[in-house]
């Protein structure tokens, strides 16, 4: 009888065909859990710019608004100045409202800083990592808006100062009126 010293072509397809069935399931769970982490990502960095809103709120009696803040793109994506005026008004430089000459409502002096420059510095759009977040806002301050495009299914994930939760849109979220 003769000695067998390799694997027959029957062995080798099964083996290939248990590699192909094991990568048809986790590829999937792998993209879903990425997109699950980018989610998260965005939704840690909308807080902290909640919360440094929410503070200017308290002190200055409104949001960072329109007519000292542009509408406009933050983060990684920082490329204008018009950009740059959100940036300046919740970290206290070179800001408007939030200004060191200028006293906020609760009697403190400006250039108070709600959240540190390099926080700002490393938040960028982790779907499209050349681009930043969005902020809108109300003329008279009263609404604001976070928003950042994903280039997926539902293009756009927006949080406002009325939703805490990510919604998903299909087209350029608006800032609530009211």
């Amino acid at each position: 009888m003769k000695q067998r010293k390799g694997f027959t072509f029957i062995e080798l397809m099964i083996v290939i065909a248990i590699i192909i069935i094991l990568a048809a399931i986790a590829i999937p769970n792998y993209l879903r859990l990425t997109d699950r982490a980018r989610r998260a990502r965005i939704a840690g960095d909308f807080s902290s710019l909640a919360t440094a809103n929410e503070a200017y709120l308290v002190d200055w009696g409104h949001y960072p608004k329109g007519s000292a803040i542009a509408d406009g793109e933050f983060g990684k994506g920082i490329t204008t100045t018009e950009d740059l005026k959100y940036v300046q008004e919740i970290t206290g430089v070179n800001a408007t409202y939030n200004a060191s000459s200028k006293t906020s409502l609760v009697g403190e002096l400006g250039g108070i800083e709600y959240i540190k420059s390099a926080t700002i510095g490393s938040m960028y759009d982790p779907f499209i990592p050349d681009e930043g977040y969005f902020y809108s806002c109300t003329t008279n301050g009263i609404h604001w808006l976070l928003y950042v495009s994903t280039g997926v299914d539902k293009p756009y994930l927006s949080r406002t100062d009325m939703v805490t939760d990510l919604q998903e849109t299909d087209s350029t979220p608006s800032v609530p009126s009211g």
